[in-house]
């Protein structure tokens, strides 16, 4: 063990807040070093999340830099304004996807599309960052593609480590009921397509399945439709569901990754879901589920009829699933390597 801390400075907004948590619970694995936790809370308000953020990063780390072997700092967005430590502290930059990977999703995400130059000029910004960092963790490969060929970072110091799942806790339950239930997990219940599975389930479904929405919208329950509202991470109550499901549906407009997905493998549950950012990744199409283009209710509706209505197919592909997650998304495993990478650039 070395003689000083690796601050990991840790984001805490949407599935970056079960990372973080994840890993914690694994600290133990982390055996050539002494994680120094900084979660950095998210605060809404007028001014970017890429400055409040970051500053709060830089105000955190300053007082300690004397403190600490190295830097590990997830995301990306609170990054900008620490870079100046990065030649002081040997720094690794974690995220899910880079300012260019999102360049399609910034209207699903509420926020205004960004012209040529304004692009061009971000570009150079996170370049000249990245460019002090000692290494990178890339979510997914889509990830990892573009810190190499948007940003000019080495492939060999990429590495691409998914955040991992507790497999125990997603070990499935009593899923002998009438009808075969379809999950949806999204508190952005448009944006990660909530309302094009509802209108597919009340067209096509509705009699031959149950819907069960997780969401923080205020949608109403209506015969086959049951909403759970702002059940968190890992709870017992979203646990419960996961163990009880028979299908998991994401029909999402906009997404990096996706944990819930990745809960969803875990719980042995066959996915449908929207080829977007590094979902493509975590789901082997006709193995463990089916990829669809986005807004493609056709599609939605067809994949989700085949596995309403075959239940020797979704267990196949449910058992197929489980077996996925246990290859690529164990969290103990997933925290080891984390761990091992940062020490090896730190």
């Amino acid at each position: 063990m070395t003689s000083k801390p690796i601050a990991y400075v840790m984001e805490q907004t949407l599935g970056s807040i079960t990372h973080y948590a994840n890993l914690r619970k694994e600290e133990a694995t982390s055996t050539l070093h002494l994680p120094r936790w900084i979660p950095i809370e998210y605060e809404a308000g007028r001014i970017p999340w890429t400055v409040t953020g970051s500053l709060r990063a830089r105000r955190e780390l300053g007082p300690i830099l004397e403190q600490i072997d190295g830097i590990f700092m997830h995301t990306t967005t609170i990054a900008p304004l620490s870079a100046d430590y990065f030649g002081k502290k040997p720094t690794v930059l974690s995220s899910d996807g880079t300012p260019l990977n999102k360049r399609h999703m910034r209207q699903a995400y509420g926020l205004r599309a960004e012209g040529g130059v304004a692009q061009r000029a971000k570009q150079r910004f996170y370049r000249e960052i990245f460019a002090r960092a000692a290494g990178f963790v890339a979510w997914s490969d889509w990830t990892k593609q573009s810190f190499v060929e948007d940003y000019g970072c080495r492939e060999e110091d990429v590495a691409v480590i998914p955040p991992g799942i507790d497999l125990e806790l997603f070990a499935a339950g009593n899923r002998d009921h009438e009808l075969p239930k379809v999950l949806f997990v999204g508190g952005d219940f448009m944006r990660k397509g909530g309302d094009l599975l509802l209108d597919v389930f009340r067209r096509r479904l509705q009699g031959r399945a149950e819907l069960v929405l997780v969401t923080k919208e205020n949608v109403p329950e209506e015969p086959g439709i049951r909403v759970h509202r702002n059940l968190q991470a890992n709870s017992s109550g979203l646990l419960e569901l996961f163990r009880t499901a028979d299908i998991f549906a994401l029909p999402t407009r906009a997404d990096c990754y996706s944990m819930v997905c990745m809960e969803a493998l875990a719980a042995g549950l066959p996915i449908v879901a929207t080829r977007v950012g590094g979902i493509p990744d975590m789901i082997e199409e006709g193995s463990t589920g089916h990829l669809i283009d986005v807004d493609d209710s056709e599609a939605l509706a067809r994949r989700l009829e085949s596995l309403i209505t075959e239940p020797a197919l979704r267990r196949e592909m449910g058992q197929k699933a489980r077996a996925r997650a246990g290859e690529r998304f164990n969290v103990r495993e997933n925290a080891r390597r984390l761990f091992e990478f940062v020490r090896s650039r730190c």
